[in-house]
């Protein structure tokens, strides 16, 4: 059974973030005095006192009559997320007294049917706390009062929550399994329509305006039953066009959210071509040592041919030579064009990221390349590598032993890379090499006897 969906409901720039983010103990959610900020909907697993729930940040609801544009999309969103949830908190502003907003929100919700916790936020003291007392219009029989910002009082909202939530907290079967994807690009590369086609739900907005996305939306999907977790984050600017903060957090969220991903599909779009842009966001998928897939989308709209793909992947492999070994797949998230092959792709990739070679074969490797091609000599002198070891998966990490290491070059480290790829099969996940010289060749330590 699911855990009972918590939905944080109410007009814009009421702290709805903040209360999020002070629940699941972390800064999720962008929090900024600004209204708006908050555009999908975000969710996080929370629990209190051993009651697990799912919690929904939401966008500001604004009255029918006055939306138009991005703030319908945010109305409608937040509507949805109503839809979803089994319980609702409607937070409303302590300071700014009820406003009709409030009321026409108040009666959307109660029209739900659902259990409506109402919270009056920004109540930091007694003295608030008197003047907030107007509020229990909207819910006569039972009224929460608190900070978000600092805490206080939420532990009676959580004891309420907690008393309407029917799950008890308990990991998901398989969630330590479930691989993590995480759908980046720039703006308007068509992230969110892609997640959207693959959950095959209209779960975030999507919009031709570049940006649209600024918070990392977690989605659970399944292809052929079987679990995927993927991370819909914002597009990655140029740092000139990094004006407001906001957008920098997003940034920020973006880079965390690769960094907590098994593997990143890389979304370029294919009317635009392979940018400048796009090398940078590959370069922070390879440091963060990420599988990766490069997805080629609005393959409907662009020129639509084999040549033109190898001509496409070929600039790929050019200005992301060191992610020669990843899979190119041309795609159209739009009209749902060979986006089927991603799920295999993946479980391709997450299997070459667990792969554990064992070391007998890794020296048997190791006399076939150094006779094939020795390193350089270093100074005149041999330098050999003695033997090889896996020491880490995800991604597969091994260790070099040699008798001197500092004369392996950065060139011979690349072919070994390469014919390891060739023997072992790693395409679509990097490879980390670490050069170590063998314990008995090391000197003692300065100052101290052998």
């Amino acid at each position: 059974m699911k855990k009972t969906a918590i939905a944080i409901v109410g007009r814009p720039n009421v702290g709805k973030s903040t209360l999020f983010n002070r629940i699941i103990g972390r800064r999720t959610a962008i929090v900024e005095n600004l209204a708006g900020i908050t555009r999908d909907r975000n969710y996080a697993d929370a629990s209190w006192e051993g009651r697990g729930f799912m919690l929904i940040d939401t966008g500001g609801v604004v009255p029918e009559t006055s939306a138009d544009g991005m703030t319908a999309e945010i109305r409608r969103q937040a509507l949805l997320a109503v839809e979803e949830a089994d319980v609702i908190l409607h937070m409303v502003d302590g300071r700014d007294g009820v406003m009709p907003d409030d009321i026409d929100i108040a009666n959307l919700l109660r029209a739900s049917g659902k259990p409506v916790i109402h919270i009056v936020n920004k109540v930091d003291g007694p003295k608030q706390e008197d003047a907030a007392t107007e509020f229990y219009a909207l819910a006569p029989d039972e009224l929460f009062m608190l900070s978000a910002l600092h805490g206080r009082g939420l532990d009676d909202v959580l004891d309420r929550i907690a008393a309407l939530s029917q799950e008890e907290s308990e990991p998901e079967e398989a969630a330590a399994d479930m691989p993590r994807i995480a759908v980046v690009g720039k703006p308007n590369s068509g992230k969110s329509t892609l997640v959207n086609a693959l959950t095959g739900k209209d779960r975030l907005i999507t919009s031709p305006v570049a940006g649209t996305t600024r918070d990392s939306i977690d989605t659970e999907c399944r292809y052929h039953g079987k679990p995927y977790l993927l991370i819909d984050t914002a597009g990655l600017r140029k740092k000139s066009r990094i004006e407001e903060s906001v957008e920098y957090y997003s940034v920020v969220r973006t880079v965390k959210s690769i960094e907590r991903a098994d593997i990143a599909l890389i979304l370029i779009d294919a009317v635009e071509g392979f940018t400048e842009q796009d090398q940078k966001v590959a370069g922070i998928v390879h440091e963060a040592g990420k599988g990766v897939i490069f997805l080629v989308n609005k393959w409907d709209i662009a020129e639509r041919s084999d040549d033109a793909l190898l001509a496409f992947t070929k600039t790929i492999r050019n200005s992301a030579w060191f992610l020669v070994h990843a899979p190119v797949l041309s795609i159209s998230a739009l009209t749902k064009q060979r986006i089927t092959k991603v799920f295999p792709l993946i479980d391709e990739i997450m299997a070459r990221r667990k792969k554990r070679v064992p070391t007998a074969r890794l020296n048997e490797f190791v006399a076939r390349i150094t006779a094939e091609q020795a390193p350089p000599l270093l100074n005149g002198k041999t330098v050999k590598i003695q033997y090889m070891t896996q020491v880490e998966t995800s991604p597969p990490s091994f260790s070099i032993f040699a008798n001197k290491p500092q004369g392996i070059t950065p060139a011979y480290i690349r072919f070994v890379e390469r014919k390891l790829r060739e023997e072992f099969g790693f395409a679509g996940t990097p490879i980390r090499l670490f050069l170590k010289k063998r314990a008995d060749d090391r000197k003692p330590p300065s100052g101290k006897r052998s």
